[in-house]
């Protein structure tokens, strides 16, 4: 092997390393800054802190929209309407978080990704209070990067999947929601 080709690996590999292991996804781009749940609205913001699985990305949907795709080392806001919401991820697993937002309020979800038998498995974990992310929500604002939604993209992809969105949100409503404690985020986790 030359000497220029040897080169270039190590550089691709070492660009690999550097990057932390931080994820990229069409469905989402840069954003600006962090926002702010408003008087009549929540916040809730979707952080996934850690690199493993970096090159697995998952659209999170809140009932049957697409609101964000989850990213390694990245976070991303979604303000809604305060009451109750049914977050979906999907991979090789389903998982659901039902959650009661109250308005004028900000709510934090982790993100996971662990090896599954064929592929990745996704988890849903709400920052609780009192759970052992409380505090750690403040140092992910500061380090992980912030990303928004790319509306285009994700409306293409929820409108090519409404049926399949449609068909899992039926299968929780009559048989999923029964056969597990989901995780649950109350309006009092807010901050």
């Amino acid at each position: 092997m030359s000497r220029t080709k040897l080169l270039i690996i190590v550089i691709i590999l070492a660009a690999i390393g550097i990057s932390g292991c931080v994820g990229h996804s069409v469905y989402m781009r840069k954003a600006p800054e962090l926002l702010r749940p408003t008087e009549d609205k929540a916040l809730v913001r979707f952080m996934r802190p850690s690199g493993y699985g970096f090159s697995v990305n998952f659209n999170i949907l809140d009932g049957d929209k697409d609101i964000g795709n989850s990213v390694a080392g990245s976070q991303f806001d979604y303000i809604v309407a305060p009451g109750e919401h049914l977050f979906i991820a999907t991979c090789e697993n389903k998982t659901f978080l039902t959650a009661n937002l109250e308005a004028g309020k900000t709510y934090y979800v982790l993100t996971q990704v662990s090896m599954g038998a064929w592929s990745a498995r996704v988890a849903f974990v709400p920052v609780t209070r009192g759970s052992k992310y409380w505090d750690k929500v403040y140092e992910y604002e500061t380090t992980l990067r912030m990303i928004e939604p790319n509306q285009d993209a994700l409306s293409k992809w929820e409108n090519k999947h409404k049926a399949q969105i449609n068909k899992l949100i039926r299968q929780y409503n009559n048989k999923w929601k029964y056969e597990r404690d989901w995780p649950v985020l109350q309006a009092s986790d807010g901050r």
